[in-house]
């Protein structure tokens, strides 16, 4: 039991060294207008878009996949006004959907999204659309406090042997440092980062390849931006764009462990510690073997836009491969929905129009 745990704990640090590469793939440019795609919001108060997000973790070892967590949920944004400096928006949760996966993750997803479904976020972007702030962020962090109570409740009690590994009061304290600002509740939406993070930028119009280092180590990346075909002549428009990019990071194994134990002996009690060292060597020994070139950690990233600047998909996918296993986590947010009060073509009048 002591090593399943150790290593459940070691893949929840290793999915969380996977940062995304935007920022350092995505260079604002400084070419001439034609070549670039300003990524800027045209909203307008009243208008509403409604989107589905899916969420999967699951790892691949041999011909066997093992989901850990699965869901799906339904949620709602509402322009409440617009002004020369921004836009107030408000983020409303409609749905909630679990779906098989395992018994442990299941649950502690279930308990905290439920409590969730309860908060409607608040929030403000800048005159181009990007988020800027949540404006009831406090209450929001009510909230998840009381949710971090109810996802240790079922953590602990679905695994008798947890407190013994890593202590409850060390891992709520943990979880309730990670929202006590409100930077910390804003990282708990990632949808609205994914969907108006880029908002306010500009990107040159590419197709290209690049071999570089990220924090020292190799890395390859294929960065596509441009416009998009019409597809569907009643949900496509002329100027919708895609952005998108796909990396892999070659990090040695060495590395790699050193993160992922270093976070666990942070948490770990003493007990543990004392045989955290060799379960260490034993799995560097282990994955040397089966990727003797370093762990490939691989990064896509999609991001589509109506050529208003409301999102209209987004989807991440983070892989961690370890050779004889790989730790898979994806992100995909549709539109499902959308009521748009002014929407304007060079061939139409300046009334208002639902879409």
């Amino acid at each position: 039991m002591r090593r399943t745990l150790l290593l459940f704990l070691l893949n929840l640090c290793l999915a969380s060294i996977a940062m995304t590469a935007w920022s350092q793939n995505l260079m604002l440019s400084q070419e001439e207008p034609d070549n670039e795609i300003a990524v800027v919001g045209y909203f307008c108060k009243n208008d509403t878009m409604t989107y589905r997000q899916t969420h999967n973790k699951y790892k691949i070892q041999g011909n066997d996949t093992t989901v850990s967590q699965s869901y799906e949920e339904e949620f709602m944004i509402v322009v409440t006004d617009s002004t020369s400096n921004g836009y107030k928006m408000k983020c409303i949760p409609l749905s909630f959907t679990l779906h098989d996966a395992d018994t442990v993750t299941s649950l502690i997803a279930n308990a905290s999204s439920q409590l969730m479904q309860s908060a409607v976020c608040e929030f403000t972007t800048d005159e181009f659309g990007q988020l800027k702030s949540i404006t009831n962020w406090r209450e929001i962090r009510n909230q998840l406090k009381k949710g971090v109570k109810v996802t240790c409740n079922t953590l602990y009690t679905t695994i008798p042997d947890l407190d013994s590994i890593m202590p409850r009061k060390s891992l709520e304290n943990i979880l309730l440092l990670q929202f006590s600002t409100e930077e910390g509740v804003r990282d708990s939406y990632e949808e609205l980062n994914d969907l108006f993070g880029l908002h306010g930028s500009t990107f040159k119009i590419v197709d290209k390849e690049d071999d570089t280092e990220e924090n020292g180590y190799p890395q390859h990346t294929s960065t596509r931006i441009g416009y998009t075909a019409i597809e569907d002549e009643e949900n496509d428009f002329d100027g919708d764009y895609a952005l998108s990019t796909l990396s892999t990071t070659t990090i040695p194994i060495e590395d790699l462990m050193d993160v992922g134990f270093g976070v666990l002996s942070l948490i770990m009690s003493d007990m543990a510690n004392d045989s955290l060292e060799a379960v260490r060597d034993q799995m560097v020994d282990s994955l040397k073997i089966a990727k003797p070139n370093g762990a490939e950690l691989i990064e896509k990233e999609y991001y589509s836009f109506f050529v208003n600047g409301w999102p209209k998909e987004y989807y991440s996918e983070e892989k961690v491969d370890l050779g004889f296993v790989q730790n898979i986590e994806t992100r995909y947010i549709e539109w499902i929905s959308r009521n748009w009060h002014i929407y304007i073509r060079d061939d139409e009048s300046t009334e208002n129009k639902d879409i």
